[in-house]
């Protein structure tokens, strides 16, 4: 059987149609995997700023509503994320003179200062040389 001119110029057409596919789509593919660092960066600030926003909303319910407790858990839980370990003591102190009977806060306020404690201890070691 032969192949007529046509058959073998659409073959040909076909081959490089799907060559110059594939190669558009491994670039895309590097370039993206190039800016995901970047991407992460972003990501990261702006959820930084999110939790400073909402830090800025419980701190300005309290400052209108001192016990609410609704508001220093999110307190405790944004400063916890953001590592302020002094800020999430302060509300959690907080939540443990409004609630003295809860012992899961008062668990948790002896954790976090015996983590504050353990902390400070590590940094006053001096070497043995």
């Amino acid at each position: 059987m032969a192949k007529s001119p046509l058959t073998k110029v659409v073959v040909i057409i076909s081959g490089i149609a799907f060559l110059s596919s594939s190669v558009l789509g491994l670039g895309s593919l590097i370039v993206s995997s190039i800016d995901k660092p970047t991407k992460k960066e972003n990501t990261a600030q702006s959820q930084n700023a999110q939790l400073q926003a909402e830090e800025k909303g419980f701190l300005a319910v309290l400052q209108r509503e001192p016990n609410n407790q609704t508001a220093l858990r999110g307190l405790v839980e944004i400063r916890m994320r953001t590592g302020d370990a002094p800020g999430t003591k302060a509300a959690l102190e907080q939540l443990v003179k409004l609630n003295p009977t809860n012992q899961q806060y008062k668990e948790f306020l002896a954790a976090l200062n015996k983590q504050l404690t353990d902390t400070k201890k590590v940094g006053t070691l001096k070497s043995r040389e």
